[in-house]
């Protein structure tokens, strides 16, 4: 090997680590929310769960399926021995043309026009059709990232330069996908964890967060608040309940509806429940921030009525 050859290595190689060093020290560097998976308010996925098209189950994450599909929250099996969680899809029907996958939408993405970004992703998978991949509305669909499918975790990466025309669509896409639809196989899967994305060319370590900040950050786009039993003077129509403080302002207004979680109603006292077409959900506005109450009134005649259950808010992208 040339001096001149060791001295390119050498310096293309200090280039990466001075870049590296410097995303690893920014701090606050993942614009993906939920990219370990830890929060999951709809429910808790122990076990296998059937979904939908288009449907959020684990925090901030959405289904892009056209097959008969499960998922599922796994704690054990993390890449590199680690303690962790990952979200698990299984196809249980085949398909010559269509997706298998989660993504996750990235809020105001304007300011990444020109820039360029990288994702990083640990993925396991039987299948050479799962990859990490993106898309947005500017550059339409990037080539994506593959997995080899042999079954191991791999961390997977993929940089891309952001056309200078700001997107307005932006979206981190995991699994069965290849730039859109693909071929998909009863029993094919992947699982996801830790997911990133970042500013710059290099993929650094994944950037670990609390519960609590995570949490927080999932709340401003889904949130479920409990009545606690709260009694409201009712006995004639327009009868109104009380409000309820959110405990993080949402991103923009919130679709408010009572929860489909069973075990928990709204009653008239003593304890018939309310005709459910009656109920009515607001959100509403405080000193001048947004979205930061929620309340449920009840539009027919009731002695008394007791609220004893979830209010959901849905302000996702």
């Amino acid at each position: 090997m040339t001096k001149a050859r060791e001295n390119s290595d050498y310096t293309g190689l200090a280039a990466d680590i001075v870049a590296g060093d410097t995303a690893a020290r920014a701090g606050r560097k993942n614009l993906i929310l939920n990219g370990s998976m830890q929060v999951s308010q709809r429910g808790d996925y122990t076990s296998a769960t059937t979904i939908a098209n288009g449907s959020y189950y684990q925090d901030r994450w959405t289904a892009v399926i056209g097959v008969t599909t499960s998922t599922q929250t796994k704690s054990t099996d993390q890449p590199n021995g680690q303690v962790g969680k990952s979200i698990r899809v299984l196809a249980s029907s085949a398909s010559s043309a269509h997706q298998c996958a989660i993504d996750q939408r990235v809020e105001n993405p304007e300011w990444l026009a020109g820039r360029t970004i990288t994702f990083s992703v640990w993925m396991r998978s039987n299948t050479n059709k799962s990859s990490l991949g993106h898309y947005n509305n500017q550059d339409s669909f990037v080539t994506p990232s593959s997995h080899s499918g042999g079954g191991a975790w791999e961390k997977l990466t993929l940089t891309h330069t952001v056309s200078a025309t700001g997107p307005t669509d932006f979206r981190m896409r995991l699994g069965m996908s290849q730039a859109g639809n693909t071929t998909i196989a009863s029993g094919d899967y992947f699982e996801v964890t830790e997911a990133q994305l970042e500013l710059g060319s290099v993929a650094t370590d994944f950037e670990h967060r609390s519960y609590g900040e995570i949490l927080a950050d999932c709340q401003r786009f889904y949130q479920e608040v409990y009545y606690g039993g709260t009694p409201s003077n009712a006995g004639y129509p327009n009868s109104f309940g009380p409000w309820l403080s959110l405990p993080v302002t949402m991103r923009v207004s919130p679709t408010v509806a009572r929860s489909t979680f069973s075990g928990h109603s709204f009653y008239d006292y003593p304890g018939a429940n309310v005709n459910s077409s009656n109920l009515v959900f607001h959100a509403v506005h405080v000193l001048g921030m947004t979205n930061t109450a929620v309340r449920a009134y009840y539009t027919g005649s009731a002695d008394r009525l007791y609220f004893e259950g979830y209010i959901t808010a849905d302000a996702e992208l």
